[in-house]
């Protein structure tokens, strides 16, 4: 499970070693501790349950808040209007840590596998546990958290140590930066100078907002608040719909094309893993073309071993077997050293061969290179 560098936002996928990021998923404290003190995983486990038997990997998202626990400390502050609805209207981090502590430490334990604890009939576990969602996210559509960045530091070095001391092999993600649009990468700069050690692997997002959703950004923005080599995830990827300024709207065609080339770009530009948003997002996404080119993006290079970036339109993603995809757009040629017949596969899924020597991309392509 999760050899795939492909996820989906939801809770199916029916690509082999895929991911899923359930969302907002049911690791919400407010729905597993609704009085103080008692426990129902009833959900949980048949959510769980589910998902091991279509052998998905699972990006567990922990929301660490629950009315009770907001009114202890924060009931005569004003109630918000939270972003999802199964989210109580009190958004701070916990007013009780140690019943917080509590919480994540028996969930933690019930799905990493070790025998103790667990969930019935646990078949494998969940190793990745997300800190919130974006944190930054504070006002104009609604609110994920309510606090500064002070505030989410403190909650994910809290977070981060009591799942590690539940699950030593358990990988901590930092709550998804919602872009690096200014006032999110205001928010997360002061987080991230001070998070040292309290996050395995970075989180960023991108909405409808660019067309490789902000890889090589985020991998400078990580790199310049003191942290080389961690990896990130690009754990909500949708591509922009809207048309730009003075042009038409994108065709369904058109989306399909953009689908390979910002997807093969974001991973070629340094992200470890990509969750597609596609048809989760509320107007339906960009459509089954788009759907369709990024299933066979997936299953075409989903659990290469290497990737690099060969130029502007041009990526290059080895396989375990020895096998080398090139993905092509923008009239881009193979390299030189490239020579003989090779396979082509079109952005709509056509597949040919050519002459490696004379072959052009015209339009985005993949192309398969045997060892």
């Amino acid at each position: 499970m999760g050899t795939s560098r492909f996820g989906v936002l939801g809770r199916s996928f029916a690509i082999p070693g895929g991911w899923i990021r359930p969302h907002p998923g049911v690791f919400l404290w407010s729905e597993i501790e609704r009085s103080q003190g008692t426990y129902d995983w009833m959900m949980q486990d048949w959510s769980v349950k589910g998902w091991q038997e279509d052998r998905l990997a699972v990006l567990a998202t922990v929301w660490p808040f629950s009315s009770w626990d907001q009114r202890s400390c924060h009931s005569d502050d004003p109630e918000i209007q939270p972003v999802l609805r199964k989210l109580p209207s009190r958004l701070f981090p916990p007013c009780d840590t140690a019943a917080y502590q509590k919480w994540l430490t028996a969930l933690v334990e019930r799905y990493d596998g070790d025998g103790v604890d667990d969930m019935p009939g646990l078949a494998y576990p969940i190793r990745h546990w997300e800190v919130a969602n974006e944190p930054a996210m504070q006002g104009g559509h609604g609110y994920f958290f309510q606090g500064t960045s002070a505030d989410y530091l403190g909650l994910l070095t809290t977070s981060a140590s009591t799942i590690r001391a539940a699950d030593p092999e358990a990988l901590v993600l930092t709550g998804g930066q919602a872009g690096m649009q200014i006032p999110f990468a205001d928010f997360w700069r002061p987080v991230l100078l001070e998070a040292g050690g309290s996050f395995d692997i970075g989180n960023i997002h991108s909405i409808g907002s660019d067309e490789s959703f902000f890889s090589a950004e985020y991998r400078a923005f990580l790199d310049s608040t003191g942290h080389p080599d961690v990896p990130y995830w690009v754990t909500e990827a949708l591509l922009p719909t809207r048309p730009m300024p003075g042009q038409k709207a994108p065709t369904p065609d058109q989306l399909a094309r953009d689908t390979i080339i910002g997807f093969a770009a974001a991973l070629a530009d340094g992200a470890d893993r990509i969750f597609n948003v596609g048809p989760h997002d509320p107007t339906g996404g960009p459509g089954p073309e788009s759907d369709a080119a990024f299933e066979l993006l997936a299953r075409s290079i989903g659990e290469f071993t290497t990737s690099s970036r060969l130029s502007p339109s041009s990526t290059r993603f080895d396989l375990p077997d020895g096998t080398v995809v090139y993905v092509l757009w923008g009239g881009s040629y193979l390299p030189a050293d490239v020579t003989g017949q090779v396979i082509t596969t079109r952005y709509d899924g056509t597949a040919g061969t050519a002459d490696a020597s004379t072959f052009r991309a015209d339009v985005p392509m993949l192309v398969w290179v045997s060892p």
